[in-house]
């Protein structure tokens, strides 16, 4: 949903373009918008202020704004946005929410964004630095990839991580509140009845996983179970790998009540290995996700999970890394993870 100043900006841009004012044209003042647009001063005055910075607009002081001459895009203030090496094909719904709200909210603020890979890490960097961009977000799923942010802050570049930062510089972090979510979903269970869990974890050096895991756990000890006593399986974030697990556990005989995942598509795949042995989900076994991927709630039956908004975490870190570019600042971040409910958590019957 788009920010009341985000729609007095669509709208300006819009006029704008259909010529509804004029190159040299004089606008009407904040006061007289604010009051067309039904909205508060200072969202106009940012407003403006927005368009000022695209260089659509100019500032008189002492006589109010005015249509600039069109310029070209490269014009534009820049920032940057460091993913991981072929992320648009690692994971179709990881990284395209999170790319496009932090796109969507930098150009609505009226900056460019520079994406970059960690394919080749040090001409990346060096890239930024040649297109003058001095705000990149860095998106930290494993340790290693600190080293990336630490080089930029080296060259003075300011720097947002997207998840937990880790390190030992002071570094604004936006991330989703993974721990919470997988306490909470845990809880759920617990208060349903089920006392046999197992757990499908991610990647082991991934930071989402490692966070959800402890979340996991920290609700089974607050509920006076041993975590040695739950299963814990490793599945990576795959649904072949949730799959496979899936099978090699219902092998064993030992197949609990109640399944808690660290990602939506290992939960998928295990639930298509229950559904070929012809065990009911959810009232043989209940499941649980995490990501409220868009599939989620397509499966048989729908999937209850743990929702990830990673287009807000795209959105609120362009918006820290712009506020730091403005000589702002915002502090560390953590985005809500609440529960989706849908048909795969039930009761525990046995």
């Amino acid at each position: 949903m788009k920010t009341k100043h985000a729609e007095v900006v669509a709208d300006l841009q819009e006029r704008l373009r259909k010529g509804f004012y004029r190159v040299g044209q004089q606008l009407p003042s904040e006061p007289l918008l604010a009051q067309e647009y039904g909205v508060a001063y200072m969202t106009v005055r940012r407003a403006i202020t927005t368009l000022v910075e695209q260089g659509v607009l100019y500032r008189v002081r002492g006589r109010g704004t005015y249509v600039a001459e069109p310029s070209p895009q490269s014009h534009l203030p820049s920032i940057g946005l460091l993913l991981l090496r072929n992320w648009h094909s690692i994971d179709p719904f990881y990284f395209p929410p999170l790319v496009s709200g932090f796109v969507e909210f930098a150009q609505t603020e009226g900056f460019q964004v520079h994406l970059a890979d960690r394919s080749e890490p040090l001409l990346e960097l060096l890239k930024f630095n040649e297109l003058h961009i001095r705000a990149v977000a860095c998106i930290i799923l494993e340790h290693d990839d600190l080293t990336d942010a630490d080089d930029l802050l080296d060259r003075g570049v300011a720097v947002v991580a997207i998840n937990n930062y880790g390190g030992l510089r002071r570094v604004t972090s936006v991330s989703p509140n993974n721990r919470r979510g997988a306490y909470d979903a845990t809880k759920v269970l617990l208060d349903l009845g089920h006392r046999e869990f197992a757990f499908l974890a991610g990647p082991k050096h991934n930071v989402d996983a490692i966070e959800r895991r402890k979340g996991y756990e920290a609700a089974l000890k607050e509920a006076g179970k041993s975590v040695r006593s739950s299963i814990v399986v490793e599945t990576g974030f795959k649904e072949e790998t949730g799959y496979e697990q899936g099978r090699e556990l219902i092998r064993t005989g030992k197949l609990p009540t109640a399944v808690v995942s660290a990602s939506d598509l290992p939960a998928i795949g295990f639930m298509k290995a229950l559904r070929e042995e012809k065990i009911l989900v959810p009232q043989d076994v209940s499941v649980f996700g995490f990501g409220d991927f868009r599939l989620s709630g397509y499966t048989n039956p729908a999937l209850t999970t743990v929702k990830l908004a990673l287009d807000e975490i795209g959105r609120r870190a362009a918006d820290a890394l712009i506020t730091q570019h403005r000589g702002g600042r915002i502090e560390t971040v953590r985005i809500d993870c609440p529960i989706v409910w849908r048909e795969s958590v039930a009761a525990a019957c046995r």
